[in-house]
C-alpha cells in the first residue's frame, strides 16, 4: 500500500515522500497516528500543489537542526554515581536524566530524540547519539564519575557512631 507521509518517520521517509508500506502497517499505525495518508490521486496532487512552500519548510528545519548538531558538539554531560568498592554503580543514567541536563544547558531537545537503548551503568565516559533529523545526528559525551564508595559511607557513619558513644 502506498502512503504519503505526513511527518518525517524514522526508517522510513521524510515529509512528502510516497513509500510502500504493508497494509497493516498503514492501517493500525501510520493513519491513525496522523504520520501519513493514503496516497490517493487526489491526495497525491494535493500534496504536489503545496510541495514548494512544504520545501521551504524542511529546508528551515534542516538548517535549524544543523544548527543544533553545531551547538553539541563537544558537550559532555558529567553524573556522579556512588559506586561499591569494586566500582560496581548504584544507579544508572537514562534518557530523563541527559534530558534534563541538556536542558539546563540551555538546549531545547526531545527526549524521544535521545538514542540511548539502555541506561548507563558504567563509569567513565560513553557516546549517546541524539537523532534530529533523518539526515541530521549529533552526539554527545556522558560522563559518569564516582562520588563515594559504599564502604567510605558506611565508615563515616561508624565514625559518627564512636564519636555519639563517646560523649
Amino acid at each position: 500500500m502506498k502512503v504519503i507521509l505526513k511527518e518525517n518517520v524514522k526508517n522510513l521517509g521524510m515529509v512528502g515522500s510516497i513509500v510502500e508500506v504493508k497494509p497493516g502497517y498503514a492501517r493500525n499505525f501510520l493513519v491513525p497516528h496522523h504520520l501519513a495518508e493514503i496516497a490517493t490521486e487526489g491526495a497525491i496532487k494535493n500534496w504536489q500543489l503545496g510541495a514548494q512552500r512544504r520545501q521551504k519548510r524542511i529546508e528551515a528545519e534542516l538548517a535549524e537542526a544543523r544548527a543544533i548538531a553545531e551547538k553539541l558538539v563537544g558537550v559532555v554531560l558529567p553524573f556522579t554515581k556512588t559506586v561499591n568498592a569494586d566500582g560496581v554503580v548504584f544507579g544508572s543514567v537514562n534518557k530523563a536524566d541527559i534530558h534534563k541536563a541538556l536542558q539546563a544547558l540551555g538546549h531545547n531537545i526531545s527526549k524521544d530524540s535521545i538514542e540511548l537503548n539502555m541506561p548507563i551503568k558504567a563509569l567513565g565516559e560513553t557516546t549517546v547519539g541524539i537523532y534530529l533529523k533523518p539526515t541530521v545526528t549529533a552526539t554527545i559525551k556522558v560522563q559518569i564519575n564516582p562520588l563515594t564508595t559504599v564502604e567510605e559511607k558506611i565508615g563515616d557513619a561508624k565514625q559518627a557512631e564512636d564519636k555519639a558513644e563517646a560523649k
